[in-house]
């Protein structure tokens, strides 16, 4: 049987190559409200740990702001891919890794910001990816988990379940209501929380570690 990583990598390794054209289609506009608060939330971040870039469309957005951005995915192809882009775009702040959400290999309290977007509700174990985020955020640091809500209502949930049959995994079916929850469970208090209009609902969320 596959590891739970190695299930999350293979699909995501097949769908590598046509990411960046999904993206355009079918959540710019999504993303673009994204962006627009990241822009606001990293203000003054030094150092960002991405979380599940993908293709680095956030990093290489933010790039031009954030001195160092270390960016990863669980993905190799992925990781290829924003590497070439890295290489076109001439950019030189932002390092490609592959990592494990769930078991990120870098020292405790590394990153001052922490960007993990549109990632929690297709994880296995979200809790774990939780756990490790607090670990490597430095004192005072900052997540900022933009979710998608696949349990905002019966609509958005049946439209989930046609979506996991196309072999887009969605484990978590949260509501606003209950993905806040879930922050608060894992030892976070929300700094932030703006609802996106999209066919799911999205939450952006900017969240502390608690005192």
């Amino acid at each position: 049987m596959k590891t739970r990583a190695e299930q999350e990598r293979k699909f995501w390794d097949s769908f590598a190559s046509k990411y960046d054209n999904f993206v355009n289609k079918r959540t710019s506009e999504t993303y673009d409200v994204i962006y627009n608060n990241l822009l606001i939330d990293t203000k003054e971040t030094k150092h960002l740990l991405e979380i599940a870039t993908g293709t680095g469309i956030h990093s290489f957005n933010l790039c031009d702001r954030i001195p160092k951005i270390t960016a990863t995915d669980l993905s190799p192809e992925m990781i290829k891919i924003a590497k070439e882009k890295s290489v076109e775009k001439s950019v030189s702040n932002i390092d490609f890794q592959i990592e494990d959400s769930c078991n990120l290999s870098f020292p405790d309290k590394s990153f001052d910001t922490i960007l993990a977007s549109n990632v929690l509700h297709l994880l296995h174990k979200p809790d774990w990816a939780m756990v490790e985020m607090k670990r490597v955020l430095k004192n005072n640091g900052k997540i900022i988990i933009p979710t998608y809500c696949h349990g905002y209502n019966l609509f958005t949930q049946i439209i989930s379940r046609f979506m996991s049959l196309s072999g887009f995994k969605v484990r978590s079916r949260w509501s606003v209501k209950s993905f806040k929850k879930f922050v608060d469970k894992n030892g976070f208090v929300l700094k932030k929380i703006e609802k996106v209009r999209d066919k799911i609902p999205l939450v952006y969320v900017v969240a502390l570690v608690k005192n």
